[in-house]
C-alpha cells in the first residue's frame, strides 16, 4: 500500500509539473545555480535539456562549493550545487538568517589521482599517496618511478574537491611553497598534462586522454562501477535549497535532476554515479509533495 501510494505521488507530481506549461501560458521563470565547478558542466547540459520543454531560464555559474552556498545563504542564488557538505557555520550563518537549508542527494562522484601519460607509475598505494600529499614522500624514484622530485598540484580552498581530498587523504601542507595551486578541474588537467613529474586530482567527470589516471590500491573505477562501495575518494553530491523559497519551478527541477530517468541519464553519461535505493527515493518525493 505505502509503494502504491509513493507511485501514485509521484505520477501526481510529474504530471502536474508537466502539463502546467500548457494550461496557462505562465511567464518566463529564471533560476540562479551556484556552486561547484565539478558540477557545474553537467548542470549546463542537464538544464539545457530541462529548458527544450519547460519556460524556464537558468543561470549557472560555477564559483566553488562554499561560496554557492554562501551565495544561496545571501540571497544571491535560489539553489547550490555542492560537491562537500554543507560547514557547520554555514548552517549556523543560515539558521541565525531565519533560514532553512535542505540537501537533495543528485549523485556520487570519484576523484581520481593524476599524472602526466610519460609517467611508469599506474598504481599507487593510498598510504603511499598520503605521504606524497603530506609531504613526507619528495621523490618518484621511492614508487618505483624515475629519478625525480614529485611536484605536487593542489586545489584552493574554495574547492569541495579540496575539502573532500584533505579530508580523506592528508591535511593541507604547512608550507605552500612545496605545492602548485590551481583553481579547478581543468586547469589541474591543463598543468599535469604539460608537467612530466606533476602528480594532481580531478573528478572523475573531468578525465581526459591527456593525463594519466592511477589506480588506487589496485582499483579502477573506469573499469566496473561495481567498485564503487570500495573506492577511497568517494564523495555525495548535493542540490541545497531554502526550504522558504523552495517553489513549484524549484520542486519540478529537482524532480527531474534526481528522479526522471532522463535525468539520472545525463548523470551517467557525465561520468558520475548514482547508487540510489528506493526508500531515500520515496522519502524525497514524500518531502517535496509536502510542501
Amino acid at each position: 500500500m505505502r509503494r502504491m501510494q509513493w507511485i501514485m505521488t509521484i505520477g501526481a507530481v510529474i504530471f502536474t509539473a508537466a502539463t502546467a506549461p500548457y494550461c496557462v501560458k505562465s511567464e518566463v521563470k529564471n533560476l540562479r545555480i551556484f556552486g561547484s565547478t565539478t558540477v557545474e558542466p553537467f548542470m549546463k547540459q542537464a538544464v539545457a535539456e530541462y529548458g527544450k520543454t519547460r519556460t524556464v531560464q537558468f543561470q549557472v555559474r560555477g564559483v566553488g562549493s562554499k561560496d554557492g552556498i554562501d551565495s544561496l545563504i545571501a540571497g544571491a542564488c535560489d539553489m547550490a550545487m555542492s560537491s562537500t557538505e554543507i560547514l557547520p557555520e554555514q548552517t549556523a550563518r543560515a539558521q541565525k538568517n531565519g533560514m532553512h537549508l535542505k540537501p537533495f542527494l543528485l549523485g556520487y562522484d570519484i576523484i581520481v589521482p593524476i599524472v602526466h601519460p610519460s609517467n611508469t607509475i599506474s598504481v599507487i598505494p593510498f598510504d603511499a599517496l598520503k605521504r606524497v600529499f603530506e609531504g613526507k614522500l619528495v621523490g618518484w624514484s621511492a614508487l618505483g618511478g624515475a629519478d625525480t622530485a614529485i611536484d605536487v598540484v593542489d586545489r584552493s580552498d574554495a574547492s569541495g574537491t579540496y575539502a573532500v581530498w584533505h579530508h580523506y587523504v592528508a591535511p593541507p601542507m604547512a608550507t605552500e611553497e612545496r605545492v602548485t595551486v590551481r583553481p579547478s578541474n581543468s586547469s589541474v588537467l591543463a598543468y599535469v598534462s604539460e608537467h612530466t613529474n606533476a602528480i594532481g586530482y580531478v573528478s572523475n567527470a573531468y578525465l581526459n586522454p591527456e593525463v594519466k589516471p592511477l589506480k588506487l590500491d589496485g582499483i579502477a573505477i573506469a573499469e566496473s562501477d561495481s567498485m564503487l562501495s570500495e573506492y577511497h575518494l568517494k564523495r555525495p553530491l548535493y542540490l541545497y535549497v531554502d526550504e522558504d523559497r523552495f517553489n513549484d519551478d524549484l520542486k519540478a527541477f529537482v524532480i527531474f535532476m534526481i528522479i526522471s530517468e532522463r535525468g539520472r541519464a545525463l548523470l551517467r553519461e557525465a561520468g558520475f554515479f548514482s547508487d540510489f535505493s528506493i526508500a531515500p527515493l520515496e522519502k524525497a518525493v514524500e518531502n517535496i509533495s509536502k510542501r
